[in-house]
C-alpha cells in the first residue's frame, strides 16, 4: 500500500510540476523586437571620429544584448553632413553624431554645448562632462534644442574623441 501511495504521490507531483512549468512557459513574454536605428554622422568614413561613432554603436549593441542596433552611417550617406540635425528632427534619420558648434548658424548659443579645443570658459573635457551631467548643462542643452531651436531632438554626449 505504501508503495502505491508513493507512486501516486510521485505521479501527482510530476503532473503538478509539469502543469506549473507549462503555465510558466505560456506566460513568458515574447522576446522584444530588435530596434534598428539609422544614424548618420557629419564625419567622413575614414576619419577617426567616425570610428568613435562606430564604437558607440557597438557598445549599444552589446549593452542591449542585440536588442538595439545602430547603423553608424558616415557623412552624406543619407543627407548632406550638415543637415543631420534637421533630418533627425524630421525623422528622415533616427539620430546623428555631430558637434553642436556646427549649428551656430541657427543660434550662436549652440557652441556652449560643444567642448571646443580651447574648452568652454577654460574647461577641459572632464570639466565639460561635469558641467553637462552635474551642473545642469544637459537640461540646458535639451531646452536649447527643444524650446529655442524648436527641434524634436534630445542631445547627449558620447565617448570622448
Amino acid at each position: 500500500m505504501r508503495a502505491a501511495l508513493r507512486k501516486a504521490f510521485a505521479l501527482t507531483a510530476v503532473a503538478a510540476a509539469l502543469g506549473v512549468a507549462t503555465q510558466a512557459g505560456a506566460q513568458q513574454p515574447a522576446a522584444p523586437a530588435v530596434k534598428n536605428l539609422k544614424m548618420q554622422s557629419t564625419w567622413a568614413a575614414s576619419w577617426t571620429i567616425q570610428d568613435n561613432f562606430r564604437f558607440f554603436a557597438e557598445r549599444v549593441d552589446k549593452l542591449t544584448a542585440g536588442q538595439v542596433k545602430i547603423e553608424a552611417l558616415a557623412a552624406g550617406q543619407i543627407v548632406p553632413p550638415f543637415e543631420v540635425l534637421d533630418a533627425t528632427h524630421k525623422k528622415v534619420i533616427d539620430g546623428a553624431h555631430a558637434i553642436s558648434y556646427y549649428w551656430v548658424g541657427k543660434n550662436k548659443a549652440a557652441t556652449l554645448f560643444s567642448n571646443t579645443p580651447a574648452g568652454i570658459a577654460g574647461m577641459d573635457h572632464m570639466d565639460y562632462l561635469g558641467w553637462i551631467y552635474e551642473g545642469g548643462g544637459l537640461d540646458m542643452w535639451w531646452d536649447f534644442y527643444q524650446n529655442v531651436l524648436k527641434l524634436n531632438v534630445i542631445a547627449f554626449p558620447i565617448l570622448p574623441s
